[in-house]
């Protein structure tokens, strides 16, 4: 999932559509055209992907139906469903998600599981960028009903991408917020069947996917908080390329401290626990629990207050290394619904990061 570059659905398009690298495409694989919606997309001069489009609209009921069933298993897991921001990112992320519930079993992937990932990835964005305000800038939600989340969807560019824009029409993405918000099966979709016969197993495979995005964003956190502990003692150059390094996941975002050097362990530690939080165990079998313990033990491991910031980092790097193997053999097991078959070893948590620093923590001198 991690690395994945080139996967296509049973009806051949590209699971990445536009970002799908070059060498995995045809040259004329994704038709691009010109924005006809007013607002943000149009204004960006970006094009939109018709080609993406057209498979959404003949897929359309499965997709409704498909995001109904997972809306719905989602609140009875949970025993309620607000929805509140984070709802609605866990329900995006079961999304996003399918498609590696059939790749990862070696099964065809369905051209409306594709589909569908496709648009709860800007839903999932979406919900990311209302937590950053909440965090950032303590911004109180309004109630989260279709009008205000298309009209949040507009006032915070979630349909303006990189490259293109979202290519469904207004009425497209009102029904389907509206079904993130309130959907219910409806029956009679005969392609969607299957999955709602295996609600537990996709239950638990995507709770294991969003608790999987937190706790690697949770350590990335972490993993900055020693950055500048060893900024502060040897320089900025001695961990730039690491403090420049994309954001883990790469879809979120870095909220810190002007200082982050400044702010004391304790501090650290009850600010990370506070984003450990946010991991709300909801898998029928109960594993992803140890996702949530493991994001907790990550917030204490930075809690401590050794007088040296070199060597208090280099403790700490492995305190959190050692805790991110654990996470991640927890992961695979809510993923396969079995044990991990094997050791979760240094290169694979490695692999497992967009940038290790393994490395330098490795070449640092405490003094």
């Amino acid at each position: 999932m991690v690395e994945e570059r080139f996967h296509r659905d049973d009806e051949g398009r590209p699971l990445r559509e536009g970002r799908t690298p070059r060498e995995y495409l045809a040259s004329d694989e994704i038709e691009y055209r010109p924005c006809p919606y007013p607002g943000s997309r149009q204004a960006s001069g970006r094009p939109m992907n018709v080609s993406a489009l057209r498979q959404t609209s003949v897929h359309w009921d499965e997709i409704v139906e498909s995001l109904g069933f997972l809306r719905t298993a989602y609140a009875e897991a949970r025993g309620g469903y607000g929805p509140d921001v984070m709802d609605l990112w866990r329900v995006s992320q079961l999304g996003s998600a399918l498609p590696w519930f059939f790749v990862l079993a070696g099964e065809p992937l369905p051209g409306y599981a594709a589909a569908l990932s496709k648009a709860t990835l800007g839903t999932g964005i979406l919900a990311q960028r209302l937590l950053l305000k909440m965090l950032a800038e303590a911004w109180a939600p309004p109630p989260l009903t279709t009008p205000t989340l298309v009209g949040l969807a507009e006032s915070t560019g979630t349909l303006v991408g990189e490259t293109e824009v979202c290519s469904a029409s207004d009425k497209m993405i009102a029904r389907f917020v509206d079904a993130l918000v309130a959907g219910v099966p409806a029956g009679g979709v005969a392609a969607v069947d299957p999955l709602i016969a295996a609600r537990d197993r996709v239950l638990g495979f995507g709770a294991s996917y969003a608790a999987f995005k937190l706790a690697m964003w949770l350590y990335y956190q972490a993993r900055r908080f020693l950055y500048a502990d060893i900024a502060a003692a040897r320089g900025p150059g001695a961990v730039r390329a690491l403090v420049e390094a994309p954001c883990e996941p790469p879809d979120f975002f870095v909220i810190e401290p002007p200082d982050p050097a400044a702010v004391p362990p304790a501090l650290r530690a009850a600010w990370l626990d506070q984003l450990a939080n946010l991991i709300v165990p909801f898998a029928p079998d109960g594993s992803d629990r140890a996702v949530r313990d493991g994001a907790r033990r990550i917030a204490a491991a930075t809690a401590d207050d050794a007088p040296d910031p070199i060597a208090r980092a280099i403790a700490a790097f492995a305190r959190l290394d050692a805790i991110w193997g654990d996470i991640v053999a927890a992961v695979e097991a809510g993923l396969r619904g079995a044990p991990c078959p094997a050791a979760i070893d240094a290169a694979t948590r490695d692999r497992l990061v967009v940038t290790s620093p393994r490395a330098m923590f490795a070449a640092l001198v405490a003094p």
